[in-house]
């Protein structure tokens, strides 16, 4: 009985310390504009509370010195000893215990990060104390308190010609110049890796994602229309020594992962986005004639004011993207990545009247390299490709331009622009000016083919995807859509819902449309059926090739163990069957596979380039 009272009597004074502490603590930091203010003192002294409970520490000495840990810090005094002498002083003067003073005052001392040279810490306290304090440093709480404190000490947000600082003591982190950003480099990113609990490290993986999330935005928006972005990049820092170019995102994201997965450093990579196979063409990248290529675009593909938004804030990026960085690759080596699809080697051609003679250029057509190797596959552009077949291009794919090679780019988009037209295609290996309704026909064939007719209403984007899937090279969904509409306008489709979107109205052909599609003339509506049956073809093969591999999975040793013995007969009959079906399946799968190379040939032959 008096064991438990005596047990009462010390938690209630540990409950009064806990409130005196907190006002002391509150006195000390509430006017505070460094980011070590009173609300800091509270999460860091919430999270210390959780964390002694999931990791088994003493909740009431990480309270302690979680309140009292930024009132010595040397930042808020003329120093460290007389800080912690500050602390000492009030322990005493609160009455608390030797021992729990003499604890709190070594978390204190020892919790510092100190320029990355702070000691280890020596107890289980200690540890969550420091881990409480680094994880309120992380996360977009830490990244706010980042530009308070920097704000605070007079330093600027950024300047390319401040290096980050590494192996500080603790005077140069105290004392030296420096910048918020490079605050995260130099501290803030290298404590995900000190944590000391498991309780920490979990939580602290998770706000680093964050911070990283938001160093990449940062660096992103200082290159906008930055024409020294390379010199001047937060994250690369004058240290890329090749930069890789491809003209949509798509294929960016892959050949990012690709140089990811090779762990290639010193490289980067930057989309020029921008479709040239519609639209009208730009001589250079401003004036009247890009403007005239921005409202071509906006006026066809922009119906409602999301899809305007959507490709407003498209052509501002590509804009920002062709003024700013071809420039920057005068003195860097630079490697094109462009398939054979129109839209890439029309980029590949202006891009080259952007560059110098002297400007070090390779190019990769993988999409060719890659048909090469598995002919079976159909690689129509980059951004179809998958980051491991990427891979062994990065050593084997890069072919370097002589200064032959980039003369005739340059004189081919030259003869494009005299051409005048709004939509391109390759057509036997050349870029040709064709009409705006070149596909058309093709459109309304797939549509056809597919069953939006006789009133049978299928989704737009059903049609479209079709269009795109069995073309005979890339085409955008937006310019498919665009002519799908144009072919409602002149009576070829009836339409029901909004056309607003190509998911909110559904298509079908019209009596117009059928005549449209004479009978004397299949070959388009030919092409359509027989890409759709090779697509189908592969399809039941995979399909019946699945069933068949399930049943090989029942063992008949395993049937007779669980059937009785007047079922053995079925289980023999059943093995025969299969084993027939086994020798059939491989000899169905030769035929059927030479039948879709038939198939694939003819479709090739009356394809709509051929028709033109």
């Amino acid at each position: 009985m008096e064991k438990k009272g005596g047990c009462h009597v010390r938690h209630a004074n540990q409950e009064r310390i806990i409130r005196e502490a907190a006002r002391f603590a509150r006195a000390v930091h509430e006017q505070d504009s460094s980011g070590h203010d009173w609300w800091h003192v509270m999460r860091v002294t919430r999270l210390s509370r959780l964390l002694s409970v999931m990791e088994g520490a003493d909740a009431y000495l990480c309270e302690l010195a979680s309140l009292l840990h930024d009132v010595a810090d040397e930042k808020l005094n003329a120093s460290k000893e007389v800080g912690l002498h500050r602390v000492q002083r009030w322990l005493e003067e609160a009455g608390t215990a030797p021992a729990d003073r003499e604890h709190v005052l070594d978390i204190i001392g020892t919790m510092s990060f100190a320029g990355g040279s702070g000691q280890a810490m020596k107890t289980l306290e200690g540890a969550i104390v420091q881990d409480a304090d680094r994880l309120d440093a992380l996360g977009f709480i830490g990244i706010a308190r980042t530009f308070a404190y920097s704000g605070w000490k007079g330093q600027g947000i950024y300047d390319p010609a401040i290096p980050v600082r590494e192996g500080m003591t603790r005077d140069q982190y105290r004392h030296e110049k420096s910048t918020a950003i490079n605050h995260f480099s130099e501290k803030l990113l290298k404590l995900k890796d000190r944590m000391n609990t498991d309780t920490g490290r979990m939580l602290a993986a998770g706000r680093h994602q964050l911070m990283e999330l938001f160093l990449n935005g940062f660096d992103k928006e200082w290159g906008f229309g930055n024409e020294r972005y390379l010199l001047e990049s937060p994250l690369h820092r004058s240290a890329i020594a090749r930069v890789h170019v491809t003209f949509d995102e798509s294929a960016a994201g892959s050949l990012r992962l690709a140089l990811r997965n090779r762990n290639r450093q010193g490289e980067m990579v930057i989309a020029l986005p921008d479709d040239f196979m519609v639209g009208p063409l730009p001589r250079g990248r401003e004036g009247t004639e890009l403007r005239e290529r921005h409202h071509w675009l906006l006026s066809r593909f922009a119906v409602s004011e999301e899809e305007h938004d959507g490709t407003r804030s498209m052509l501002i990026d590509s804009t920002a993207a062709w003024l700013t960085w071809p420039d920057q690759w005068k003195d860097t080596e630079c490697v094109i990545w462009a398939s054979d699809s129109a839209s890439e080697q029309l980029g590949l051609r202006r891009l080259m009247t952007l560059l110098p003679d002297e400007a070090e250029v390779f190019v990769v057509n993988p999409g060719r390299m890659l048909s090469d190797l598995y002919p079976q596959i159909d690689y129509r552009r980059t951004g179809e490709i998958v980051p491991d077949k990427l891979e062994p291009l990065l050593e084997d794919g890069p072919v370097k331009l002589t200064l032959q090679a980039k003369s005739d780019l340059r004189a081919d988009w030259e003869r494009l622009l005299l051409e005048d037209g709004c939509l391109r295609i390759v057509l036997d290996g050349q870029l040709c000016t064709v009409e705006e309704s070149h596909y058309d026909a093709f459109i309304l064939a797939c549509a056809d083919a597919i069953g939006a007719r006789d009133g049978r209403f299928l989704k737009s984007a059903r049609v479209i995807g079709e269009v795109i899937g069995k073309a005979d090279q890339y085409i955008s969904d937006t310019f498919i859509a665009y002519r799908v509409r144009q072919l409602i306008r002149q009576g070829k489709f009836r339409y029901t819902g909004h056309l607003d979107a190509m998911r909110h109205y559904s298509i079908s052909l019209s009596d117009a449309a059928l005549a449209a599609i004479p009978d004397d003339e299949p070959r388009i509506r030919h092409c359509a059926t027989l890409r759709t049956a090779a697509i189908e073809l592969a399809e039941s093969r995979d399909h019946e090739r699945r069933l068949l591999q399930e049943l090989e999975q029942l063992d008949p040793s395993s049937l007779y163990r669980l059937l009785p013995d007047d079922c053995h007969a079925d289980i023999d009959e059943f093995a025969e069957q299969l084993k027939k079906m086994q020798d059939l399946e491989r000899m169905y799968a030769r035929q059927q596979a030479s039948l879709q190379e038939a198939v694939m040939r003819l479709s090739d032959h009356l394809g709509p380039s051929k028709s033109s």
